[in-house]
């Protein structure tokens, strides 16, 4: 890779990080956002409750997507990138400072949700905006690489506020970091935004934009022309994305307070089982990026469908703990492991199913349908389950949920084109739109 293709990257995968920094924050301390922002009416509603608003924000996405992604499609990547860094730094400090249910009452519960719906609104064009970015800054024999660096900043995200979180939880007494420490780690994702800010301002526009812009091929309304000409492309997005997304929530998100909350470890020793996991899955999509440019995209897809086809009810009903503690470990961190490699290579192949002129906004549309409807609801789902059905029985139907979302992202991934990325940046001809 040349040197602008890196800092191109490297500017694109920053809000990808801080997205997911957050999200690692939340799912941490969800617990502690539930009893501090909600009433403790009932054991167990007030992290149900603190869940529903992470997913209630996820709803805003899809509008964020449509006005983000026409940003991007109309007047530049750049643009709708350093907008988006903004939108979603000014909420994660909004948390760290809100006053609790106990000082402000149902006010707290309020600002939380319009927080979290702001920042939903933001979210909605950076993960799309940083896929078409960085793809468009990478040459075609490192497609595999980038899309893998891509899932890469996801887990570093999540591994920099799970690694942060353990550090100030070691360095206070349980009971500073129960009553305020947890709030640190939010106030400090202001800092990272605005050095993210400034980065992105100076980064160069994508070429593939540029091509574009100097040829007179940039459409006025990009999100109506992917609705009406991309349905199909857009339906085997989300397909493709719907059980890496639902995965990493599950594994991410919801797993370290479930292991708080039922399995009474204590919040240090969650957050250590699951940097394990995210350093195991980070090293699963570099190596299954890397095995992508030698393979091929969608083979890699294949067998990591495939073989979470075969292990995810059993590795599910073992993480439970219902069979013990002994096989949770194992079973997490081999969850963690295949997920990975089959995240590697996901973004490359959502990439390739759009043309320049709409790429950020098809990607935008099929990313933030997936997230909204499958991923933020699968900490919701499986909080859900677990107390109507008891942990054994929640856990074995989300397995099954998962299979089936496996077996619909098998039969697109049939669908793909293998050859997506030859003549990268022009738009086939049978979808241009009329």
């Amino acid at each position: 890779m040349t040197s602008l293709t890196r800092k191109a990257i490297i500017a694109g995968i920053l809000g990808n990080m801080l997205e997911w920094y957050d999200f690692a924050l939340y799912g941490h301390f969800s617990l502690f956002i539930g009893q501090t922002f909600f009433p403790r009416e009932e054991a167990g509603l007030a992290m149900l409750a603190a869940f529903a608003v992470f997913s209630v924000s996820f709803f805003m996405r899809p509008l964020g997507a449509m006005l983000f992604s026409a940003i991007g499609d109309r007047h530049g990547r750049r643009r709708a990138l350093s907008l988006s860094m903004l939108g979603m730094a000014i909420p994660t400090a909004g948390i760290g400072l809100l006053p609790g249910y106990d000082q402000i009452g149902y006010t707290a519960t309020l600002v939380l949700v319009l927080l979290r719906l702001f920042q939903g609104l933001s979210l909605g064009g950076e993960m799309g905006g940083a896929i078409t970015y960085v793809m468009e800054h990478t040459p075609e024999r490192r497609i595999g690489l980038a899309s893998g660096l891509i899932q890469a900043s996801t887990c570093t995200g999540l591994l920099l506020g799970t690694a942060i979180s353990s550090a100030i939880s070691a360095l206070l007494t349980e009971t500073q970091f129960n009553d305020w420490g947890w709030r640190v780690p939010f106030l400090l994702g202001l800092l990272a935004a605005g050095i993210g800010l400034a980065i992105r301002r100076h980064m160069p526009e994508s070429a593939l934009y540029e091509l574009a812009r100097s040829e007179d091929r940039l459409l006025r309304n990009p999100i109506r022309a992917v609705l009406a000409h991309h349905r199909r492309a857009i339906l085997l997005g989300v397909a493709v994305v719907t059980p890496m997304t639902c995965g990493f929530f599950f594994a991410f998100v919801y797993f370290n307070s479930f292991m708080m909350a039922e399995l009474h470890l204590t919040a240090r020793q969650a957050l250590m089982i699951t940097s394990g996991g995210l350093l195991l899955s980070l090293a699963m999509t570099l190596a299954g990026g890397w095995l992508a440019d030698r393979r091929g995209y969608r083979p890699v897809l294949a067998v990591g469908a495939s073989l979470l086809l075969a292990t995810v009810y059993p590795l599910t009903g073992w993480l439970s703990g219902s069979h013990g503690l002994a096989p949770v470990l194992p079973a997490y961190f081999a969850f963690a492991a295949l997920l990975g490699l089959y995240t590697s290579a996901a973004f490359a192949a959502v990439a390739g199913l759009f043309g320049t002129e709409v790429r950020y906004s098809g990607v935008s549309v099929a990313v933030n349908i997936a997230s909204p409807v499958f991923g933020s609801t699968a900490p919701l789902l499986a909080a859900w389950l677990t107390r109507e059905l008891g942990i054994a029985a929640g856990f074995e139907v989300f397995g099954l949920y998962l299979i089936a979302l496996f077996i619909l992202a098998a039969l697109a991934i049939r669908r793909l084109d293998h050859r997506a990325f030859a003549g990268w940046g022009r738009m086939p001809a049978s979808e241009s739109p009329s």
